[in-house]
């Protein structure tokens, strides 16, 4: 939707009667967004959003303003189990529809293309789960570090950042960040509150009169726009840890939450292991990121070595034995007639079967990135399933 033309906007500016310094500005303004990398299309003000996006004005200052109820709706996903440990979920936050609309054109226009760092492997276009972990195939030391409420530990003054690199003005920056953003009970924090380095200062002046909460709000893991914003506003980290990486003969990845260091030297070692840990640790929190200390791991040569559920000691990623083994005992069960899938689903703790039913299609899915010949296998037990009707 890049399809802006200054001479265009001046002429109907004109005919409209705006002011011509008004007009000039408004033209400085969406030529220099459209100056970044990868630009999106310009937005001037939030009325000019709004019928970007198709939605009425007032509903976008209602939401910029975090104005009637919780625009969101929250669930919980059961995450990949883990042998020994109890059950695990994740929360979730939908947008309703309108918003979600706002978002979804937020992430096509604006962020899609917006250039990450080569570390980041998550949520690009064209990065796949086998390239993220690719990366360290046949390492013989690894080290891997998990952060600790990833999405919530972005706030709306990173996203803020993030909106400012892409070329938007403060204060359309600041509608937008406010639009990708929620309050949480556990994130009402006035801005009196944040340390001095990370106060926003985009809070403060007339401009910002018709917005008076000052309360911070976090990316909401559900919302289209979430992703890319973390992905963008943590840049510098990336940057950070590469550098780091490169000082300890490492190569360094993230997908989302999850970062690995691998080297394929012997001689590695565990003590130098534990000072690199040491030091990302360091680099995570000057980020205001915290690091899940119980899920760090240092994986020595001999042991088997695994990144986003994928074997990695080979020449090239291949789904596990026990993944393997796992998924076909689910589909052995949804299969049989002896059983099916509301048996299944109630045996193995699911909330619906539709529940159970989307968790083997995400299970599918994995698969199929790296084994398309059993991903069609899986897919064909799915349809000998007496799924029932929604």
């Amino acid at each position: 939707m890049n399809d802006w033309h200054s001479q265009h906007y001046l002429d109907a500016g004109r005919q409209a009667g705006i002011d011509e310094e008004l007009l000039q500005r408004a033209v400085a303004a969406a030529e220099y967004t459209l100056t970044r990398p990868n630009h999106g299309p310009p937005v001037l003000t939030i009325g000019h959003l709004a019928q970007l996006c198709g939605v009425e004005t007032g509903l976008l200052h209602a939401y910029v303003a975090r104005e009637g109820d919780d625009p969101y709706r929250e669930f919980t996903i059961r995450k990949r189990p883990i042998p020994g440990e109890a059950p695990r979920y994740r929360f979730i936050a939908v947008p309703e529809p309108r918003l979600l609309q706002v978002q979804t054109w937020i992430a096509t226009e604006i962020l899609r293309q917006a250039p990450c760092h080569g570390a980041s492997k998550a949520f690009a276009p064209g990065n796949r789960l086998i390239t993220a972990a690719g990366v360290h195939c046949r390492a013989q030391w690894m080290i891997k570090i998990d952060v600790r409420d990833f999405f919530e530990s972005i706030t709306e003054i990173d996203v803020h950042r993030v909106f400012r690199e892409r070329g938007y003005q403060p204060l359309v920056a600041f509608e937008l960040a406010r639009i990708c953003t929620r309050l949480r009970d556990d994130h009402r924090h006035p801005t009196s509150f944040l340390p001095q380095r990370r106060k926003p200062k985009y809070y403060g002046g007339s401009g910002y009169s018709v917005y008076p909460r000052t309360l911070i709000g976090v990316l909401p893991q559900g919302a289209p726009t979430s992703p890319m914003l973390a992905n963008l506003a943590v840049r510098d980290l990336d940057e950070v840890l590469t550098s780091l990486a490169s000082q300890f003969g490492l190569r360094y990845s993230r997908y989302a939450d999850d970062l690995t260091f691998s080297t394929r030297r012997k001689s590695f070692g565990r003590a130098r292991a534990k000072d690199a840990i040491g030091q990302i640790y360091q680099a995570l929190i000057n980020r205001g990121l915290s690091p899940n200390r119980a899920k760090t791991a240092i994986v020595s040569p001999g042991a088997r070595k695994i990144v986003l559920g994928l074997l990695v000691d080979g020449t090239r990623p291949r789904l596990s034995r026990e993944f393997r083994s796992r998924l076909r005992m689910h589909l052995y069960f949804v299969a049989h007639p002896d059983h099916g899938p509301a048996q299944h689903a109630k045996m193995r703790g699911f909330a619906s079967v539709e529940g159970l039913r989307q968790h083997l299609l995400g299970l599918i899915a994995f698969a199929g990135q790296i084994d398309a010949l059993f991903a069609d296998w899986c897919r064909a037990e799915m349809r000998r399933a007496n799924w029932p009707l929604t």
